[in-house]
């Protein structure tokens, strides 16, 4: 979020809430907190909030945290896959080896 739209956030707040005033601190306090979220979706919540609150929201109650990407499954994929392919390879191999050695018939 850039310092416009943190900035049209706090204007949002003070529009709807009149004791909400938008000083110097505040803004450098909401800027620090809100620089890393996305401006819709805290929007969005402050909408909300402003819908059901009578008191203006706090920082926690209009924030949204992005929620890291799990890259875990991808790579237990990609392992199950390789995997898949070593054991295919492995028994092609050990075929391939058995009928290269000559049968004794006893």
């Amino acid at each position: 979020m850039n310092a416009d739209q943190i900035l049209k956030i706090l204007k949002t707040i003070n529009s709807a809430y009149s004791r909400f005033d938008v000083t110097d601190d505040r803004i450098a306090l909401w800027g620090d907190m809100l620089k890393d979220m996305d401006f819709n979706k805290v929007m969005h919540r402050l909408k909300a909030h402003i819908k059901d609150k009578p008191f203006p929201p706090s920082i926690s109650e209009i924030s949204v945290y992005e929620t890291p990407k799990n890259e875990f499954l991808e790579k237990y994929r990609r392992w199950q896959l390789e995997g898949a392919e070593r054991i295919a390879k492995q028994r092609r191999d050990e075929r391939g080896q058995s009928e290269q050695q000559p049968r004794s018939d006893k």
